[in-house]
């Protein structure tokens, strides 16, 4: 069964980074952020492949000139556990990624991050969630490509997980940092996952960051420490956002509120997806 998933997961693995690999081949090229918001570098984030009309150069590029920030990218991984029994899960996944941990490290991979489902807005109660953050889109995809790895990553779960790939968006209207919730124990992530009604990425960001903007100073004081946006690598429309929040006191307030749900749910073809996890203890960094 484990060999059976862990081939499973390999080619839906290659099945999202094919294209990202081609054009990680490639030279590249500056790539057109518009005013979308995306570094000079490459294309958007959010769940997907390759770097849309944007492309993105083979190292995953630096920032440019003239201060402009060096691109992040970020793998979305989310699945049921092998087991209900959490210990047992952490002590699998703590030594996969214990193991691990150097070589992501050497490649780019600057931090790993594992948290588990809720029960809050209808998540998956212990769904694992994984979001690594790199410095290069294509070692990015060589390393989830390693067939090693798939073999090991494979165990930890019941059935194959979802693996997406993004890039991070620093200037759509945002707050705090991925670090945020460190203070707080425990904190939490809330994921948001859609496609953008816009298309043209200038009117994407305009049109996210009014409600972002607008919307700031209430979700902040209910205990939203952070707001981080992603976009698709393969398509630009593909959206992934993170909030942080320090407590779950107010969270499912905030998000159930008709006017927010209105003015947020204008932004998508149909309805994003939110789902809320928790911080653990988990192999980490």
């Amino acid at each position: 069964m484990l060999d059976q998933v862990s081939r499973t997961l390999l080619g839906t693995t290659f099945g999202l980074f094919v294209a990202l690999g081609a054009i990680g081949c490639g030279d590249g090229g500056s790539g057109e952020g518009g005013s979308g918001g995306t570094t000079n570098t490459g294309g958007s984030t959010s769940s997907g492949g390759t770097g849309g009309a944007g492309g993105m150069t083979s190292s995953g590029g630096t920032g440019g000139t003239g201060g402009v920030a060096a691109p992040e990218f970020a793998a979305l991984v989310r699945g049921t556990l092998f087991t209900t029994d959490l210990a047992m899960a952490k002590e699998k996944h703590d030594g996969i990624a214990g193991g691990g941990e150097a070589a992501a490290k050497a490649a780019g991979d600057i931090a790993h991050d594992v948290l588990l489902g809720t029960t809050m807005l209808g998540t998956e109660e212990n769904q694992f969630l994984g979001i690594d953050r790199w410095t290069d889109a294509q070692a990015m995809n060589n390393f989830y490509m390693n067939p090693d790895l798939q073999a090991a990553f494979g165990t930890l779960f019941s059935g194959p997980p979802s693996l997406e790939a993004f890039q991070r968006q620093p200037t759509w209207h945002t707050w705090g940092d991925m670090d945020a919730g460190d203070s707080f124990d425990p904190y939490f992530f809330v994921v948001v996952r859609g496609k953008l009604k816009e298309a043209d990425p200038a009117k994407a960001q305009a049109a996210h960051d009014a409600v972002a903007g607008g919307g700031e100073a209430q979700v902040t004081a209910a205990g939203d420490v952070a707001h981080i946006v992603f976009t698709g690598l393969q398509d630009p429309q593909e959206f992934f956002a993170i909030d942080i929040w320090k407590a779950s006191d107010n969270l499912e307030a905030v998000y159930t509120n008709p006017d927010f749900q209105a003015a947020f749910g204008g932004l998508f073809e149909g309805t994003p997806t939110l789902a809320v996890y928790q911080s653990t203890d988990w192999h980490q960094w």
